[in-house]
């Protein structure tokens, strides 16, 4: 199985093909020397780059958490080293540029259909407003430091997730606890059937739809169920389809 050391050879003999291929091709664009050798490059070097995507990722915080059994916060100092080197806030800046990205792009997108939910009306006054800032002539703003200083004074506080869509407000916040930040919502711990700041894009829509069917999959083997197990998928299949059914517009004809 490959470990940190097999990495750290494959990584050295990737640099030494890039120099070798540049070189024979007398292309410009070869890795630099450092001090007349080649850079030597170890994983750890990789902490924050990894860190960068998983950070940018939709839901990445969630996923890196679960990987790496922590907090998301925690498990991204520990990458840095400390919080004292300041990735904490790198991190965060580059969650709030991506979620920025693609709030704009939907706030582009005259097609797209209506979001729903309690806070969908709410969802759309918010993504208008941002529009007016980020949507020129139907063109979304692509230069990252100016759409990171839009999002620094205009943040909707919309957070997108895979079954909803957070239309954040610290005040009526489920998923808050006494010790939480009050900048952002927890969406490891939405309860979005029963919170005033949920919204649903027709992305969480079909997650919701999928789910319902993996459940009436689930519960169709019914016999190899244990009864508690198998009532509280009955409970969860019944509250998600009315939830899904109060929520799903009714198309035009």
């Amino acid at each position: 199985m490959p470990n940190s050391n097999t990495t750290n050879k494959d990584i050295a003999f990737l640099i030494s093909w890039i120099t070798t291929y540049c070189g024979d091709r007398s292309r410009p664009d070869g890795i630099p020397l450092e001090r007349g050798r080649l850079p030597r490059l170890t994983t750890r070097q990789f902490r924050r780059t990894l860190a960068w995507f998983i950070a940018r990722r939709p839901g990445g915080a969630i996923a890196g958490a679960l990987q790496y059994r922590h907090q998301c916060i925690q498990m991204f100092e520990g990458y840095a080293g400390t919080s004292d080197s300041g990735f904490r806030d790198e991190v965060e800046a580059e969650q709030a540029l991506a979620r920025g990205q693609l709030l704009a792009e939907m706030g582009a997108d005259e097609d797209r259909p209506t979001l729903s939910g309690p806070a969908g009306a709410e969802a759309e006054a918010r993504l208008a407003e941002f529009a007016r800032h980020t949507v020129f002539d139907g063109q979304v703003v692509t230069d990252e430091a100016r759409l990171r200083r839009i999002v620094a004074r205009h943040d909707p506080h919309l957070h997108l997730g895979t079954f909803v869509t957070c239309v954040y407000n610290p005040d009526r916040a489920l998923c808050r606890s006494p010790e939480a930040s009050a900048d952002q919502p927890v969406m490891a711990d939405c309860q979005p059937q029963a919170c005033r700041n949920a919204a649903l894009t027709s992305d969480n829509r079909q997650a919701l739809a999928d789910h319902l069917l993996w459940l009436e999959d689930t519960l169709a083997a019914g016999d190899r169920l244990a009864p508690y197990v198998r009532h509280r998928l009955e409970e969860q299949h019944r509250a998600t389809a009315a939830f899904l059914t109060r929520h799903t517009p009714e198309i035009a004809e």
